[in-house]
């Protein structure tokens, strides 16, 4: 198997839809028509992207990804700028990593300060097992967690589904503490105290869910929307 290369630059998405597949089991029905359902650590990402390509630049990328095919692993992940748990400006806006860049320019102590500082630091409290569902998270820079976000730990995406003792309130500044997370799908490999958990830009390992993904009609040879779906890759 290749190794994992980031995903191109050139191929900015339009929409995406991020979702968890086989997460649950049937044991089927009874003759009465009951059905008992539980969950499953088999549930896997897939992704469907839709990327226009109007320039040449992202054509021969697309073209590139297509030929590469679905032995080559790709370091992806959905764009979550407008749901991770940002610290809050002065004026209530959230401190993302473009904002946190623009304000070091102006002023070095925006960064050095944790409660406005756009370098989010979230740690694992506690070592974790394979298939683990929940562990504690330390919030050393950042702001409230919230069911629904998703993040990266060790080159694999999850999607928070509880949060325990969490004091902040989302678009509110935030203080650091621990608290405990419940996530899906179940953990991937084992996680050990500090390890670091990212919620700005998450990434996980994804591949081409087939061969013939990715077909790319060029309106009078020149541009085209590509349509690519992706599948986790462990």
């Amino acid at each position: 198997m290749a190794d994992p290369l980031p995903w191109p630059s050139a191929l900015q998405v339009s929409s995406e839809d991020w979702s968890l597949r086989g997460g649950t089991r049937s044991g089927g029905q009874t003759f009465l028509g009951n059905e008992q359902i539980v969950a499953s650590p088999t549930a896997r990402w897939k992704a469907t992207l839709t990327i226009p390509c109007m320039r040449p630049d992202a054509v021969r990328a697309m073209r590139r990804v297509i030929a590469l095919g679905r032995s080559q692993i790709w370091i992806v992940g959905p764009y979550e700028y407008a749901r991770a748990p940002w610290n809050i400006d002065f004026i209530g806006g959230p401190v993302t990593y473009k904002q946190g860049a623009k304000d070091a320019a102006v002023d070095l102590n925006f960064e050095a300060d944790a409660i406005t500082s756009s370098k989010l630091d979230f740690r694992v409290v506690y070592a974790a097992g394979v298939n683990a569902t929940n562990f504690g998270v330390q919030r050393n820079r950042g702001g409230a967690l919230a069911p629904g976000m998703i993040f990266s730990l060790n080159g694999c995406l999850y999607i928070l589904t509880d949060v325990d003792g969490e004091t902040a309130t989302p678009g509110q500044p935030a203080q650091a503490q621990a608290m405990t997370v419940q996530f899906r799908p179940w953990l991937r490999a084992d996680a050990a105290p500090g390890d670091a958990i990212e919620f700005g830009t998450p990434t996980g390992l994804m591949r081409l869910a087939s061969d013939d993904t990715g077909a790319m009609e060029l309106q009078l040879s020149r541009y085209g929307t590509v349509s690519v779906e992706l599948v986790e890759a462990f």
